[in-house]
């Protein structure tokens, strides 16, 4: 019974500011419908237009470059016009992008390949605006005290709100298929769940506007930060982490299901469902990460979860069965969502206030840099040496990422700062 109690504490919003609840709110929500009806249906509305796999390819990588182009200009937008603002426009433009791609099929035919691109633009674009400078307002509307608890929040709802789109999302074609007595081999029946995912969306929208039009701050520690300098070194630093020590987990990401398929011969139901219990445990993951900061602190979460990502990739490596893809996928998931939310704390106390919109930009720009590179290089990797040599690469790469961490934490305390 305590437990449960416990674990129905870590998803109270009571114990923060009216402004946190309803940005933690707007998360959770456009987490339906953008990490979860949009993500699951858009590429099998595709198919069912007789888009090739050539061209989904490209309208995948789009999402990427967009979000990655868009995060240095999102976090300088937030720190000159606000974060709620920017946020707001975020939002309505990454709401405009899901309603537009369905409407590919009533444009002319030359506009068939250029539509669904604009749409990538759009969402991820419009996303990097909106997720880009919800961290620092985030920062801004919580305490010393409950701010790990409340990204640790935010993660949870994120990854509960993808689930939850993921289930609605497979769910409404069929609904519109019974409706319009058609199949599921028919585009009509999503056009229009993607449809029913951009409404969803438009609900995120309300939190943000209940929200304070002036700056909310809550009194910190760091109001006399004003004229510090943006701490140049330590970024990269935090940079370089990023990037190695993300590296397992975007290696999975991209290429274990084809692991799993092609070598190991597994079906893609078990692969699915394999998959889905590494995501449904990471659902609740974050919400240990507030205790362990608590006494180790942010910075070591993230050496120790880097490492642990490096030895998850292990049996991935060296087992070659399904029960070992599984431990080490399910490792690989449930680390990074505690990874996640232990590092935008971490990154959001490096830097004084006037930079946390910025900082968050950079750092929001070389992870989407790690998926992007990650994913052409491991492919020519897994190409000429096969998947064992790309994931002993991805081992060494988080090994080097802990590595990193912990130099930086040494230097850190060398100045005297306990992040």
């Amino acid at each position: 019974m305590n437990r449960l109690q416990s674990a129905w504490a870590g998803l109270s919003l009571a114990r923060f500011t009216p402004d946190a609840q309803l940005l933690l709110m707007a998360s959770g929500i456009f987490s339906v419908s953008f990490m979860g009806v949009q993500m699951l249906l858009k590429i099998l509305y595709l198919i069912r237009l007789d888009y090739s796999l050539t061209y989904i390819g490209i309208f995948s990588a789009t999402s990427s470059l967009a979000y990655s182009l868009m995060s240095l200009p999102s976090g300088a937008l937030g720190s000159r016009f606000g974060n709620r603002t920017v946020m707001l426009i975020g939002g309505v433009i990454t709401i405009l992008g899901m309603a537009l791609l369905p409407w590919v099929e009533f444009v002319p035919a030359h506009l068939h390949t250029l539509l669904p691109l604009v749409s990538q633009v759009l969402v991820s674009g419009g996303w990097a605006l909106f997720n880009v400078s919800l961290v620092p307002a985030l920062m801004t509307v919580t305490t010393r005290q409950n701010r790990n608890r409340a990204f640790a929040l935010n993660s949870t709802l994120r990854g509960l709100g993808a689930f939850v789109g993921t289930m609605v999302g497979g769910l409404l074609p069929s609904f519109f298929a019974l409706l319009l007595s058609q199949t599921l081999a028919e585009a009509a029946p999503y056009r229009y769940a993607l449809w029913v995912g951009a409404l969803l969306g438009l609900l995120g929208l309300a939190p943000i506007l209940r929200m304070r039009r002036v700056t909310y701050t809550v009194q910190q520690d760091d109001s006399d930060e004003s004229a510090a300098p943006f701490p140049i070194w330590p970024m990269a630093l935090l940079i370089l982490h990023v990037y190695f020590g993300n590296s397992s987990v975007a290696l999975c990401q991209t290429f274990c299901s084809a692991y799993m398929d092609t070598d190991l011969h597994l079906s893609t139901a078990f692969i699915g469902f394999l998959t889905g219990i590494g995501q449904f445990v990471a659902i609740f993951a974050p919400l240990l990460a507030p205790r362990i900061a608590a006494r180790f602190g942010n910075g070591r979460i993230l050496m120790v979860a880097t490492l642990g990502a490096a030895l998850s990739m292990l049996p991935l490596t060296f087992g070659h069965d399904w029960a070992s893809a599984g431990m080490g996928r399910l490792g690989l998931l449930v680390l990074s969502a505690i990874w996640q939310p232990a590092l935008q704390v971490f990154q959001m106390e490096l830097v004084a206030s006037r930079w946390r919109s910025l900082a968050y930009g950079i750092m929001s720009m070389g992870m989407s840099l790690t998926f992007t590179s990650v994913s052409f290089g491991g492919g020519y990797v897994a190409t000429q040496w096969g998947y064992q040599t790309l994931f002993l690469l991805g081992v060494g790469l988080s090994t080097a990422g802990a590595l990193l961490m912990w130099a930086m934490l040494r230097g850190l305390r060398r100045q005297g700062r306990v992040i």
